[in-house]
């Protein structure tokens, strides 16, 4: 995937605005825009908005580039010890609600039977 078409998904996916981002990375918003539009940007810039973007959203970012899942080079221990404590308490809540979700769905009750 082409760099640019992977920084517009990778701010989609995260709900990151270009207003929050521009104060983060000191990019200037219409900067993002013209970017996201089309013009290209200097390559110190881009890294400085990469560099801005949540640890997640790096990953993201970089798995789209590349083609595949980053996630299994990631050190997720060094990840989790990065987080913050709100954050940390968000994924284990996402953890969670995932493994409830498992849990209620039928194909899942009729797997759990057979083992």
């Amino acid at each position: 995937m082409h760099y640019r078409e992977a920084f517009n998904q990778t701010l989609k996916k995260f709900g990151i605005p270009a207003k929050s981002l521009a104060l983060s990375s000191g990019v200037q918003e219409c900067q993002i825009s013209q970017f996201r539009k089309g013009k290209d940007l200097m390559a110190e810039t881009l890294f400085s908005l990469i560099a801005a973007l949540p640890t997640e959203a790096k990953i993201y970012y970089f798995s789209c580039i590349n083609g595949e899942s980053m996630l299994d080079a990631v050190d997720l221990r060094s990840l989790i010890s990065s987080m913050s404590v709100d954050r940390k308490s968000e994924v284990l809540t996402l953890i969670a609600n995932s493994l409830v979700e498992n849990q209620t769905k039928p194909e899942s009750a009729s797997l759990m039977r057979a083992v």
